[in-house]
């Protein structure tokens, strides 16, 4: 799973802002299509993006000072031809004329687009986007409505668009995705899937794309959320079920096809935990108690037993040949 990043941090220090601008300008044209672009003079010069491909589709996050952005049909003739889906970040409203259809964006705001059309657009300070690209010839054969507009703007608080803005930012963060094909074709499954259902689709095509793509994000989102909170001693199934609006015998579902129960799961961080807690001299002088309520076990014994069980040591014999190995 290639990624490109780029930053005007990267250009040439020399150079004033104008100068950085053209020459960015002009990586922009080569690599993401043409557009007619205008900085302000009285704004210093920022732009940074990351693009991430997952085959024909792709995900990138943008940001730049550049105000003034216009595509022609000129620049648009031999162009891409992909629907964008963008979830709009800047705190400035943006000013975009696409067809016959004026649409102000806000901080917040999702839009779906077809990229090989003239539009403009005007922001009084930075832009900021995080997008998901498809091929448009792709995903009208599964939504055909799709582009029935120039523009249209999505509900945020659609579950589809929901989790289609997670895994946006989970794919552009997550190495370990473009270290494993297998992974990167799950993840190209999971943003298709996401796109379809965010863009509308009905009848077979949603029913497959829901069990199949929003089941996989609602999974990864569980696991996140087990991850950020499993040292909270009184975390339970029903506690994180309720957390994200899911029955209990749905997140019991989505984790045994993880791989592994609520308990098993819970139990492996919180040991994990332990182990790196008393492997850093920063707690040598910790009691074992006292890390093992800190990462969530409500008795001593307990955590004892299955410390020795995972890692064949007691945790005071395990700190002892850690330090050691220091000596």
């Amino acid at each position: 799973m290639p990624k490109i990043e780029f930053s005007s941090d990267q250009l040439p220090s020399h150079l004033n802002d104008r100068a950085r601008f053209r020459l960015w300008h002009d990586i922009w044209m080569e690599q993401l299509g043409n557009a007619d672009m205008k900085h302000a003079e009285d704004t210093p010069f920022y732009t940074a993006s990351k693009n991430v491909l997952l085959g024909e589709l792709s995900v990138s996050r943008f940001a730049t000072t550049t105000g003034h952005y216009v595509r022609t049909r000129k620049h648009v003739a031999n162009d891409r031809d992909d629907i964008l889906v963008g979830f709009y970040r800047s705190p400035q409203p943006q000013l975009w004329t696409v067809g016959n259809q004026g649409v102000e964006l806000k901080q917040g705001s999702v839009v779906a687009f077809n990229v090989a059309q003239p539009v403009s657009s005007f922001t009084n300070g930075l832009t900021a986007w995080n997008l998901a690209s498809i091929p448009r010839a792709h995903i009208l054969k599964l939504v055909p409505h799709a582009d029935n507009r120039p523009a249209t703007l999505l509900d945020p608080a659609n579950p589809a668009v929901r989790h289609l803005d997670r895994a946006i930012g989970f794919l552009l963060d997550a190495d370990e995705v473009c270290e494993d094909q297998e992974l990167t074709r799950h993840a190209q499954a999971m943003l298709g899937d996401l796109i379809v259902l965010a863009l509308g689709a009905r009848g077979e095509v949603a029913e497959i794309a829901t069990e199949r793509g929003l089941r996989a994000a609602r999974q990864r989102e569980l696991i996140a959320v087990i991850e950020k909170r499993f040292a909270e001693p009184s975390l339970s199934i029903t506690t994180i079920a309720n957390a994200l609006n899911l029955s209990r015998r749905y997140v019991s579902d989505l984790l045994l096809e993880s791989g592994s129960t609520f308990s098993e799961r819970v139990l492996e961080l919180r040991l994990r935990k332990a182990r790196a807690m008393l492997s850093d001299v920063r707690y040598d002088s910790t009691k074992v108690s006292d890390i093992a309520f800190a990462c969530g076990f409500n008795e001593v014994t307990y955590f004892n037993r299955r410390f020795r069980a995972q890692f064949g040591c007691s945790p005071t014999q395990y700190r002892m040949g850690m330090n050691q190995g220091d000596t």
